[in-house]
This record gives C-alpha cells, structure tokens and sequence, in this order.
C-alpha cells in the first residue's frame, strides 16, 4: 500500500460512534472513565474529537463497551460492512411501516444516483 491509498481516521465519527455505544448501554463518561483509568475530560475530549485517541485507549473503550473496534472505526476502515449492517439493523429496529417504504425509497433512489 502506497501513500495514495491511505485512509485518515475520522475522529470526529469515531467520538460521535464512541458516544453513542456509551450512551445505549447507559454508561456515563464518569464511569467509563474510571472504568479505563483516564479522566473524565479526557473521555469528552476524545467524543468531541478534540484529542486523538490512542489505539491501547480505543481498545479499553471498546472492551469496556463489548463492541468491536470495527464497530467503533467503521468510518475508517476500507471493509467494514458488517459493522455498517449492523448499525443499520440497529437504527431501523424500531421503524414501522410507513417508515420502512420510505427509507425503501429513499435507498433505491441513493442508490440510482450512484450509477
């Protein structure tokens, strides 16, 4: 792999991704803090992306939360489908279906303009 092919990390998904897995399984930033022996601004900082994480640090949040690093740098990696399938399953669960016909041709349509 040559520089041309490299992918930066997304800090600011992967904080926002970070945030959301904390908060749905009802973990405060205090908690998962002490939980992982950092601070709770350090925590803050790395959801609002104003510090880079350190991959020991990612794995302990990752650990921590029992989600996989993938599922945390999703936006970072080249093959990282299934995370993306399985957030999708997790942002339609609760969808009815007049939701569901929308997002269908919501898709479709996305999808069209792609070809």
């Amino acid at each position: 792999m040559d520089g041309t092919d490299r992918i930066e990390i997304d800090y600011k998904a992967l904080g926002k991704r970070i945030r959301k897995w904390r908060k749905e399984k009802g973990i405060t930033q205090e908690v998962l803090a002490n939980a992982i022996d950092k601070t709770i601004q350090h925590i803050s900082n790395v959801e609002c992306a104003h510090t880079k994480v350190s991959l020991g640090t990612l794995t302990d949040i990752a650990n921590y939360l029992d989600v996989s690093l993938n599922d945390l740098m999703c936006d970072s990696l080249r093959n990282s489908g299934n995370a993306y399938r399985l957030e999708y399953s997790r942002i339609i669960k609760d969808c009815d279906e007049n939701q569901f016909r929308r997002l269908n041709k919501t898709i479709k349509a996305l999808l069209e303009t792609w070809e």
